[in-house]
């Protein structure tokens, strides 16, 4: 059994780097707006702030969703996953995520109508099906009459970036090209590799970065001596929460005493807010004790 493969070095890291890609369309809402509109061919007017690492979860006892990239405007919700590892679990974790929209989407008593069309839209480097195929998108279907559409407005697209050649317009060609790794081209791509330049200078970023993901390596350092595999390739995106939460309250704890909202934490962090809450109290209980 070979040795892990450590995560990358700050300056190594590509837009398609899972930390990168989601400050940058935080930081960026009018490139996840360009972004969404050339993947959906779809007008957006105007998206509500973007919001990344959002963790979401139906009841207390079911399982927590955490979305890359959250979006919406006034009658769409999106969110786009960045996909770096080969999964076969896709398909199902879809259709999870999208139930967990719908029942934020939606409050009590509202009427169903009032539900807002989804998009759960999957970057992904490798394809997760045995076809060729650049672009699966689905929607529900009468299986005895293609023609027929469910019409429940629930969608869920996936972006195969190495059949980037198959992509139908240039400018989408071009986006995926980039993503698996090779020259921007395009004008969009270009400022894409610009914004990657300037957040690499954001010493912030790579100190969260850097501690982000010792604490992941630590994770899979772990899961390998276990000889856990299918936790190893699916931790990060499926994760288990209580080993992710463990694992990731010295994380929490730094960001903390550097002064980091809670709120912000839990954002990139994926723990619940409530649990980075009782950090911070631990946290002002034992400098109480210190000072007296």
């Amino acid at each position: 059994m070979s040795k892990l493969q450590k995560s990358p070095a700050w300056e190594d890291l590509t837009f398609a780097n899972n930390f990168l890609f989601c400050k940058i369309m935080e930081s960026e809402p009018e490139l996840c707006r360009k972004i969404l509109e050339m993947l959906l061919n779809i007008e957006i007017e105007k998206l509500e702030p973007v919001q990344v690492e959002r963790t979401m979860l139906e009841t207390m006892d079911s399982k927590s969703v955490r979305f890359d990239v959250y979006a919406k405007d006034d009658k769409r919700i999106f969110d786009i996953e960045i996909q770096t590892t080969t999964s076969t679990n896709l398909p199902k974790r879809a259709r999870y995520y999208q139930s967990v929209i719908d029942m934020d989407n939606l409050s009590h008593g509202e009427n169903y109508s009032k539900l807002k069309d989804s998009y759960v839209i999957f970057l992904c480097l490798q394809s997760p099906f045995k076809k060729k195929r650049p672009v699966y998108f689905f929607e529900n279907i009468c299986r005895d009459d293609d023609e027929i559409k469910l019409n429940d407005r629930a969608f869920k697209v996936f972006f195969i970036a190495s059949e980037y050649a198959k992509m139908e317009s240039d400018e989408v060609k071009s986006f995926f090209k980039f993503l698996a790794g090779l020259h921007a081209e395009s004008v969009l791509t270009k400022s894409i590799e610009e914004k990657v330049t300037f957040a690499k200078k954001n010493m912030g970023w790579r100190k969260q970065y850097m501690t982000w993901q010792q604490t992941i390596d630590e994770e899979k350092d772990i899961a390998f001596e276990e000889g856990r595999e299918e936790g190893r390739e699916e931790g990060r995106e499926e994760g288990r929460a209580e080993g992710r939460a463990e694992g990731r309250a010295e994380a929490v704890e730094n960001f903390l005493r550097e002064g980091v909202s809670p709120e912000k934490i839990a954002r990139c962090t994926g723990l619940p807010l409530e649990q980075v809450m009782q950090i911070k109290e631990r946290i002002m209980n034992e400098e109480c004790v210190a000072r007296n």
